[in-house]
């Protein structure tokens, strides 16, 4: 599916577009051209629980009844248990309008959610 992106991705904000793709129950991956970001879905690991200002509701056109997906950014190593997961800036989709959107926490509201957390803490806790 393709994303048309509403608030950019840090770093990438030329990109206006990201292709959308499903892996498993835990992951997914937006795409442009040869750039490919491997995202977890941050509630699957973790009680992740945030809420989006006025604003992003607008940008995404959010609705009570919409397909939210809410997703960390994941640096992939190996071995995996090594790789890095950004809870403090997620990737926010409405998929049923196909929009995409990263917002960057407040460090005092969400002081549990780090830029970079290894994701074998998170391995051990579901294993």
């Amino acid at each position: 599916m393709k994303l048309k992106v509403v608030s950019p991705i840090f770093g990438f904000e030329e990109l206006k577009e990201f292709l959308f793709e499903d892996i498993d129950d835990y992951f997914a991956s937006i795409s442009f051209d040869d750039i490919t970001f491997t995202l977890i879905k941050a509630d699957k690991v973790r009680d992740y629980k945030i809420s989006l200002d006025e604003a992003y509701l607008e940008l995404l056109e959010l609705e009570d009844s919409s397909s939210l997906g809410v997703y960390a950014s994941v640096i992939l190593q190996d071995p995996i248990e090594k790789s890095l997961i950004n809870f403090a800036a997620p990737i926010i989709i409405n998929h049923d309008k196909n929009l995409l959107a990263q917002i960057a926490l407040d460090s005092q509201k969400y002081k549990d959610y780090g830029l970079a957390e290894p994701i074998s803490k998170y391995l051990e806790e579901k294993a």
